[in-house]
């Protein structure tokens, strides 16, 4: 009787029903660039502007109208205002998951890929209608939209935040402890970036001192991935 059905129930049509497209398998391409100083000119950046990522933080004042900014909350405040955010220790207008902050008077403003002085004319413009030549000012207060990761034989690996100064390999394997004397190959350090089908993976072979500076050099991007490797004898 367990074969049975029950009164209204009936077979599905499996012809009315949505088929899941299974994307064709893409072999990864990996590609190996050793870096060289033929490499670092390539790259060089003359002018560093950081540009704005959601869950960034902003802060923004108008001079002589303090009603635009947010209040300094105590360090045990459980309750924040709408639109700000105090979870990482810093308060301010925090940039939602669409790239934008609720800005009282003139609504949402568009800052995800902007500068900061593009958003502070942005704002001014805007404000024009309400305030007579208003004076804005907007940093980031706490920078959490854009990261690198430093993974591998390093002495404190996690993420490292990318600010309004630019981020080297030197700069990220001092900011995490440095490498791993013990067990650290600093003949395999590698940056990888790209996407999962088609990898670019940069190789800095610092076995000698003066290839330091190749790391101090070389920029990281966002989302990047530092990777020491283990030396032959930790292994």
């Amino acid at each position: 009787c367990s074969c049975s059905l029950l009164p209204g129930m009936q077979n599905l049509k499996t012809s009315s029903m949505e088929r899941v497209k299974i994307p064709p398998y893409v072999e990864p391409r990996p590609k190996l660039i050793l870096i060289t100083p033929q490499i670092l000119t390539r790259q060089r950046i003359r002018t560093y502007l950081y540009k704005v990522a959601p869950a960034d933080v902003l802060n923004i004042t108008v001079w002589e109208h303090p009603e635009f900014s947010l209040p300094q909350m105590p360090t045990n405040a459980t309750a924040l205002l709408p639109g700000s955010q105090g979870a990482a220790g810093q308060l301010g207008y925090l940039v939602n998951a669409k790239g934008k902050i609720y800005f009282p008077l003139i609504g949402y403003v568009t800052v995800t890929g902007h500068t900061v002085d593009r958003i502070r004319k942005d704002i001014s413009h805007r404000l024009t209608k309400y305030i007579p030549n208003p004076q804005v000012n907007v940093r980031v207060a706490d920078f959490r939209g854009q990261k690198i990761y430093v993974v591998g034989e390093v002495k404190k690996p996690g993420i490292v935040p990318l600010t309004d100064q630019i981020l080297t390999i030197a700069d990220a394997l001092a900011l995490t402890g440095g490498i791993d004397q013990n067990y650290g190959d600093p003949k395999h350090i590698y940056v990888i970036r790209g996407t999962v089908a088609k990898p670019v993976i940069y190789w800095l072979n610092a076995k000698t001192p003066d290839k330091l500076l190749l790391a101090e050099n070389f920029n990281l991007h966002p989302k990047d991935i530092l990777y020491v490797s283990s030396a032959p004898i930790g292994s």
